[in-house]
């Protein structure tokens, strides 16, 4: 078949796919290369595959340019054996000076059913040393339904490592494959070649080694799992020769969790977890909701093996996942223990990023009611108290107003007697006088009564 003749046999495909009543099964899909990660010399040709994961999803077309840096990959041919599609409006095609491969492929209705599969081969030389960079742009991935939708995703970046002779890089862990520490040697094989400092990039920290410091060189502690290691061997000229290594870290005991609660009552219950592990070391117990981490707690083991967590930690509503990692004394992590997931609710109330749990709540009213009823007790003290020491005061006013008027009764009294006592007849301005001061001193015991009863209906 001419590619011309595809070409229009994949627009018809691409128009039928648009208009067939099925659906989509999944709605995601995305590409990557394998392998995704390598080390390769100068000069070497290595193959890789342009894969598709689709995850279930029925695919019909797909489309990408794929990017590589020019000046250190050469590509040498694609090849489209054993690719799921079958049509192409665009070949793959590649073009060095560029950095590119483009392609547009597909197949007939139902499309692609699976998890993943290749869509071609690249072969490639290594042209220069250095960190190579391999990504897809452009992408697009058509699911076999009415609309053509676009299920792709973001793919993931490719690094690879080309080394040039020159710079040997040895791995030394000691004869213990757990070790997270292992020893790193740099041989130059080139005796003439004047090396001023090395950079070793390990997960993307830089660590700078003069030469002057004793090799071999201890690396930071690592992780379980394979890491790739990228040596720099800086000239004094200015120029890199550059290698990488494998250092592989095999896991120490991985800790078993025996015992954590399916339930949680936050504000009720104190949290229990309980597991087995190496004897006399430490424990990582990690606590996550929705992948993100909430706490971590380091508890250590007795010399049975066993640990023991107690906690009365206050968490909101959700769904937790509990898993735990070992941690020897040279630092040492073990990969991670099964996890348990535990549901927790709560009993109490929420205020805004706070928990106030029910108990706390009744405490608080407790509290409350202690501080009320001493207030209380202490205002109606003051008010019997206040309250004595008025009617003591009303009763020594009362009685030094009546003495204070008795005594000018009488003084009054007299004055009239003795007046009436040397005068045989008072004239008529001495017996107004004298009534003046009688009606006076009436008043004055008439008020004086007023005042004292009004004082009275106040206490």
């Amino acid at each position: 078949m001419s590619n011309r003749h595809q070409k229009v046999l994949f627009a018809i495909l691409l128009l039928v796919a648009f208009s067939m009543p099925l659906f989509t099964k999944a709605e995601r899909a995305s590409f990557y290369i394998s392998p995704s990660e390598g080390s390769y010399n100068k000069g070497d040709e290595f193959s890789v595959d342009i894969m598709i994961n689709v995850e279930g999803a029925s695919v019909n077309a797909a489309e990408a340019v794929i990017s590589f840096p020019s000046d250190k990959l050469k590509v040498l041919e694609i090849s489209k054996s054993n690719s799921i599609f079958s049509l192409w409006a665009k070949e793959p095609t590649f073009s060095n000076s560029e950095g590119k491969i483009e392609f547009v492929g597909g197949l007939p209705s139902p499309g692609f059913i699976g998890r993943e599969g290749k869509v071609f081969t690249v072969l490639f030389k290594a042209k220069d040393s250095g960190k190579v960079e391999v990504y897809f742009l452009q992408e697009r991935i058509l699911a076999d339904d009415p609309q053509g939708k676009n299920i792709s995703l973001a793919s993931q970046e490719t690094t690879y490592y080309i080394n040039v002779s020159g710079l040997e890089v040895i791995i030394d862990n000691e004869g213990d494959p757990t070790n997270p520490r292992p020893l790193l040697y740099l041989d130059i094989k080139d005796e003439d070649l004047v090396v001023n400092y090395y950079e070793i990039e390990i997960e993307e920290k830089v660590f700078e080694v003069k030469k002057e410091e004793s090799l071999p060189w201890q690396m930071p502690s690592l992780t379980p799992g394979d890491h790739l290691i990228l040596v720099r061997a800086i000239k004094e000229s200015g120029d890199i020769i550059e290698n990488t290594a494998k250092v592989v870290v095999e896991s120490i005991l991985i800790p078993e969790i025996i015992f954590c609660p399916q339930k949680f009552s936050s504000g009720e219950d104190t949290l229990y977890i309980t597991g087995s592990t190496m004897a006399d070391s430490q424990v990582l117990v990690f606590l996550k909701e929705n992948g993100i981490d909430v706490k971590t707690w380091k508890v250590d083991s007795d010399s049975q093996g066993s640990w023991f967590l107690k906690d009365e930690i206050l968490l909101k509503p959700g769904v937790y996942e509990i898993s735990a990692k070992t941690k020897d004394l040279r630092g040492a992590v073990s990969n991670s223990s099964k996890s348990c997931f535990m549901s927790a609710s709560l009993s109490g109330l929420m205020m805004g990023s706070f928990i106030v749990t029910y108990k706390a709540l009744a405490l608080i009213v407790i509290v409350l009611l202690i501080i009320l009823f001493n207030w209380l007790s202490y205002l109606i003290f003051r008010t019997i108290r206040t309250r004595k020491l008025i009617k003591a005061e009303i009763e020594d006013l009362k009685n030094k107003f009546y003495k204070e008027y008795n005594e000018l009764k009488i003084d009054i009294e007299k004055q009239i007697r003795l007046l009436r006592e040397t005068r045989e007849e008072l004239t008529y301005e001495e017996k107004e006088r004298e009534k003046e001061l009688l009606k006076n001193l009436y008043d004055i015991e008439k008020v004086l009564s007023e005042e004292l009863k009004d004082i009275e209906k106040i206490e």
